[in-house]
């Protein structure tokens, strides 16, 4: 990406996704923080935001210095959306009981630190010594760990979620959320293929555009699911209220299923509650006072 390859069709397609991503993220941290459920996985989701407004100001700006902001900017937002929906998981695996899912997520939030960390090593050391012009060594890099990284942030989830044990039908929205992660391979293959190819136009900038926005919007999804199941869905057992505790964030999706409530708990479980019980049977939540 030695030169910036600007065009109207860019300015529009960019414009659009990356004002749709940071619209998404600013109404999740305000939704959260009326909510008082502020918590890691919204720092992370909020450091996105700071690197998806700056490739939004770089569409407009044509310069040597964009290229190497948008080489940082570009990674950060993906690696940092990633980030929030792996943490939004660690409450669950924590409150599992089981080992081998706290190692699980410990595990891949290492993977995910030392790869972001490898590739911006990689793309700024380019960025150094060959102006910025990405490779078949960074498309490469680029395939392997964006497509292991969007299925490990499917599969990891929903297997935690299915060890906890529920009914299949609340799983169709959860699913759905996290699913949309694949969402980003899609556009990574093309992108990939064009710097294989030592193709650099508007396409190949218009395509990293897209797999920044679209990942930033990814990980905002479960909370706007949750938000419009509470709006539209007209839930009274208020299990959105913040509970009395301090630090970490509960949310929880409710599903109607048939007469009964099946209450699936999202991303986050607050840590150390002992009055909230989470029922196999039913999905049901028992508050004791």
């Amino acid at each position: 990406m030695v030169a910036l390859y600007y065009s109207s069709q860019l300015s529009v397609v960019g414009s659009v996704l990356h004002s749709t991503a940071i619209i998404c993220t600013i109404f999740r941290l305000v939704y959260r923080g009326w909510m008082h459920h502020l918590w890691w996985e919204d720092a992370w989701a909020a450091l996105a935001l700071t690197a998806d407004v700056i490739c939004l100001a770089c569409i407009w700006v044509d310069s040597v210095i964009s290229s190497w902001i948008l080489t940082i900017a570009f990674t950060t937002v993906l690696w940092a959306a990633r980030m929030s929906v792996i943490f939004s998981i660690i409450p669950i695996a924590n409150h599992s009981g089981s080992k081998i899912h706290k190692w699980i997520t410990t595990l891949v939030v290492v993977c995910f630190a030392c790869t972001w960390t490898a590739l911006l090593i990689q793309k700024i050391s380019i960025c150094e010594y060959h102006s910025c012009r990405m490779g078949k060594s960074v498309a490469v890099s680029l395939l392997i760990t964006d497509i292991i990284a969007d299925i490990t942030l499917v599969v990891v989830p929903l297997y935690l979620l299915q060890t906890i044990g529920h009914p299949r039908s609340s799983m169709i929205l959860v699913q759905f959320a996290f699913g949309a992660s694949l969402l980003v391979p899609a556009f990574t293959i093309p992108h990939s293929a064009l710097l294989l190819l030592n193709i650099y136009n508007t396409n190949t900038l218009m395509f990293a555009h897209i797999k920044a926005a679209l990942s930033l919007i990814v990980c905002n999804l479960l909370v706007i699911v949750a938000f419009l199941y509470r709006v539209y869905l007209k839930d009274t057992s208020n299990v959105n209220q913040p509970l009395p505790s301090s630090g970490v964030l509960t949310s929880i999706i409710v599903i109607p299923i048939g007469g009964s409530t099946n209450a699936l708990t999202s991303l986050s479980l607050q840590d150390g509650i002992t009055s909230r019980q989470v029922k196999s049977v039913g999905w049901r939540d028992e508050v004791e006072e």
